[in-house]
């Protein structure tokens, strides 16, 4: 009998046009976008709004018109959105927003990307030869300590990231700190697609992933969770997650070209994908209630929220 597998996808993350034209930005964008792969096969829908030029930003404004617009184009859909925030912006810019978005229906995630640690990249700055500069994504332990207290108390559930070994040694010090949920829902995410070029987070690759996983299921032994990898070489961690079970996510965020190196039109065609390569390890996507339901299994989202 064929299992169900819950597809993401992650339609925009930080990148620009200048990585592939269809990159949706607008809140119009993001919704058409989202519509387009339901009807392919996905049912979670993680975004990030962006500020008037483009970039990072947690006023609460943009996120208000992309949850109205997402709410609209796909009633039936779990909205993702995220917590990451740059150096030197504290976390009560993200609980802030959290509050205000949750303040009515139409603009109230279903969940939120919780990150278990800090992100550092030493990438090269834009003059070539000329060094390297640090960039970093805060979480102190006291800062998801409070990212998840909200969440509790708002109804909007954490998709706790995972991107190296020491975020799962964090994820069970939570645990042992009683401030997750019995099987709480993971994204165990391999975003870095360069190995060995700064970034400091596990590499994507199949090894890496059974790395991850292996502590994960010893810690969590009814662990949930979604996985995803960082450009082309992601597609194959996906596969394997597909081989292993675990649902999956697929967008722009995570690359902008399919296994062949050849280029998509937009999400739905990376989404769809994704539909075919599950059907090879017999998985179904699932939608619907039934995502919402598969979810709650996880110790996310609750059935009937």
């Amino acid at each position: 009998m064929a299992t169900p597998v819950i597809i993401s996808a992650a339609l925009n993350g930080n990148r620009d046009r200048a990585e592939h034209p269809a990159i949706p930005i607008t809140p119009e964008a993001i919704a058409a976008e989202a519509v387009r792969c339901r009807d392919a096969g996905a049912s979670i829908f993680h975004v990030h709004a962006r500020a008037s030029d483009g970039g990072w930003t947690a006023e609460f404004d943009p996120w208000q018109a992309v949850m109205r617009q997402l709410r609209q184009a796909v009633p039936d859909g779990v909205i993702s959105i995220t917590s990451i925030r740059p150096a030197g912006v504290p976390v009560e810019a993200v609980l802030d927003l959290l509050s205000g978005l949750a303040a009515a229906p139409e603009t109230k995630p279903d969940l939120i990307s919780v990150n278990l640690g800090h992100i550092a990249v030493w990438e090269p700055v834009p003059v070539p030869g000329t060094g390297r500069r640090t960039r970093h994504y805060p979480n102190n332990y006291e800062d998801v300590v409070r990212l998840l207290g909200l969440c509790a108390r708002l109804g909007i559930h954490s998709e706790l990231g995972l991107m190296d070994l020491g975020f799962v040694s964090n994820a069970v010090a939570l645990q042992d700190d009683g401030k997750l949920a019995e099987r709480p829902w993971f994204l165990v995410e391999l975003d870095n697609p360069g190995h060995l070029v700064g970034g400091q987070i596990v590499p994507s690759t199949v090894a890496h992933y059974t790395a991850m996983i292996e502590p994960l299921r010893r810690h969590f032994p009814g662990a949930v969770w979604c996985a995803h990898g960082g450009g082309v070489d992601g597609y194959a961690v996906i596969e394997r997650a597909l081989a292993d079970g675990a649902h999956i996510r697929v967008g722009f965020e995570d690359a902008v070209r399919l296994p062949d190196g050849s280029t998509p039109r937009g999400n739905a065609d990376l989404v769809a994908w994704a539909v075919d390569r599950a059907a090879s390890y017999d998985r179904v996507p699932s939608q619907g209630i039934a995502t919402r339901r598969l979810v709650a299994n996880g110790g996310a989202i609750g059935a009937e929220s």
